[in-house]
């Protein structure tokens, strides 16, 4: 095989040369060898390339948690092609809009979707082969190959290597939700998809002995810390099936049989491990690191996580999709009250630092006008990074928006993207979150930042987590709503009087109102959009 270190498609190649027989995955019981896992990579790499898949071409991949899921990435980019996961829980007009939308011919699928693949294929989307399904499609006019060619005990397919592409070609399309709702699909190269493999792996010294739980699903950018990072790393992939989400005391039983030894998800979830998963009863003696991101982790909840598992560091990772992990804030528990201690510029209560760049990593805060801000006052932070998209796929309206472009020496020009957040430098040099730019409202001529409110609420005994969001009401005189679980006795009128101490009286929220869950959005964090819609028309 040619050297072609500059892809992920060597990433599974490599492993299996230097570790054939060693464990690569697991899930629900079933496990895969590096050996088997770069053969079935190699048969579906060959499939598709019959099927006429090319460089450059997009697959969709629509299979709920599984090794076939893992199959399917590696399969797609040892074809030459780009991966599109796509969340094998949304109805059909969805994954329409993204598969029409991304020029998506050829599926990997399964069993379980044939449903909606039928529905699929009867709206007139642009698919013309499924792979994954055991028998044809009602229309008949679909080309179907089951998995069994692929990875069953008789499959008679030769395998192929890695198909050349090059380093700054399309290697995988992540959809997102925009600010209107609409999918917008943030594009990587295997150069950018390659620096943060490779960037992350070595960041956290992981290895072949690491066992990496799988929390997050295809469709949500977190996952690639494990089926890029810890396929780069040749750890063990512990893939989580779905259902051990929804049930957190079988999701942490998961975890301690497995011997898991890194965990990267949001803080909802683990504060449902928390709450209720029996948490405290488990061995987690393997786990050596622990990765909350995606959310602000409020401060209690956090201090009792990092109280069950003293032996473990943990690792506040910060990242929008568009520029995969940019800083970071490591810390263990003889750190932790200092990392939360109040801060100049930071006003309010204080939260966990997303810290500082990683490697190969330059940042600036600057204000409305893109000029540099001194350390301690607020601004909008600006990334440029190896691991940056190339762009969002057919939204140049998108691109001007988000990046920015700066002459450089002799002609060559820097890219910088707007992440669109809110950030402070701390005395400390620590990069303190203050939240999204456009969620920052107005009450009663004061501007009020919403996640500011929510740690602090989130932080008040009782409280498992909260959204905060703006009631409008009759003369324009807005209020601030809280909405929350409790996780234990509930105190309103105390609630306002400890926060009337630690927010400023326009930001204490007017009014308390407990619901039993949040609804999530497909990547599992909390849905603060639709909350906030709703108490605005509550």
């Amino acid at each position: 095989m040619p050297d072609q270190l500059h892809l992920l498609s060597s990433l599974v190649p490599r492993a299996a040369a230097a570790r054939p027989g060693d464990v690569a995955a697991t899930c629900d019981g079933a496990t895969m060898s590096w050996g088997e896992l770069d053969e079935a990579t190699g048969r579906l790499a060959a499939v598709l390339v019959e099927l006429g898949v090319r460089p450059g071409d997009r697959v969709g991949i629509l299979v709920h948690k599984s090794l076939e899921s893992l199959i399917a990435v590696h399969g797609i980019l040892r074809s030459g092609a780009a991966y599109v996961p796509i969340d094998p829980m949304a109805p059909t007009d969805t994954v329409r809009t993204i598969v029409d939308d991304c020029g998506i011919e050829v599926l990997v699928s399964h069993e379980p979707r044939r449903t909606g693949l039928d529905r699929l294929i009867a709206a007139g989307s642009t698919v013309r082969a499924v792979i994954g399904l055991d028998q044809a499609l009602e229309s008949g006019q679909t080309t179907v190959v089951a998995w069994e060619a692929i990875t069953g005990p008789g499959a008679g397919i030769d395998p192929i290597g890695p198909v050349a592409v090059l380093g700054e070609d399309l290697a995988y399309v992540m959809y997102t939700s925009g600010s209107t709702g609409a999918p917008k699909g943030i594009m990587h190269t295997h150069r950018s998809g390659l620096a943060y493999a490779t960037m992350s792996a070595r960041f956290f010294g992981l290895g072949p002995d690491d066992r990496m739980a799988n929390f997050s699903p295809l469709h949500f950018d977190m996952s690639t810390f494990e089926v890029l990072a810890g396929v780069a790393a040749g750890a063990r992939v512990v893939l989580v099936p779905e259902p051990h989400l929804r049930l957190p005391a079988s999701l942490t039983e998961l975890v301690a049989d497995q011997g898991c030894t890194t965990l990267y998800t949001v803080p909802s979830l683990f504060q449902q491990m928390l709450t209720r998963g029996a948490l405290a009863e488990r061995d987690l003696s393997s786990v050596r690191l622990v990765l909350p991101a995606g959310e602000v982790f409020p401060p209690e909840p956090l201090r009792e996580l990092v109280a069950l598992l003293p032996h473990a560091r943990f690792a506040n990772v910060y990242g929008p999709a568009e520029v995969n992990h940019i800083t970071t804030h490591v810390f263990g528990p003889d750190e932790l009250d200092a990392a939360l201690a109040p801060t100049d510029g930071g006003g309010g209560d204080a939260t966990l630092p997303i810290g500082v760049a990683c490697p190969d990593v330059e940042l600036r805060v600057v204000d409305d006008d893109d000029r540099l801000v001194p350390d301690g006052e607020r601004g909008f932070l600006l990334a440029r990074s190896a691991t940056m998209m190339a762009g969002y796929w057919n939204r140049p309206d998108l691109d001007a928006a988000g990046f920015l472009d700066e002459a450089g020496p002799g002609g060559l020009t820097r890219r910088w993207y707007r992440t669109g957040d809110v950030v402070h430098v701390d005395d400390r040099g620590w990069l303190r979150y203050h939240g999204r730019g456009d969620n920052q409202v107005k009450i009663r001529g004061n501007r009020v930042e919403l996640e500011q409110v929510e740690a602090a609420v989130g932080s008040l005994a009782g409280v498992e987590t909260a959204v905060v969001g703006i009631r409008h009401r009759p003369g324009g005189d807005d209020q601030l709503v809280a909405r929350y679980v409790a996780v234990g006795p509930t105190d309103p009128d105390g609630w306002r009087r400890e926060l009337a101490a630690r927010l400023p009286a326009y930001a204490v929220p007017a009014a308390f109102e407990a619901c039993d869950r949040f609804p999530l959005t497909p990547s599992g964090k909390i849905d603060r959009r639709s909350v906030r819609r709703d108490l605005a028309s509550g």
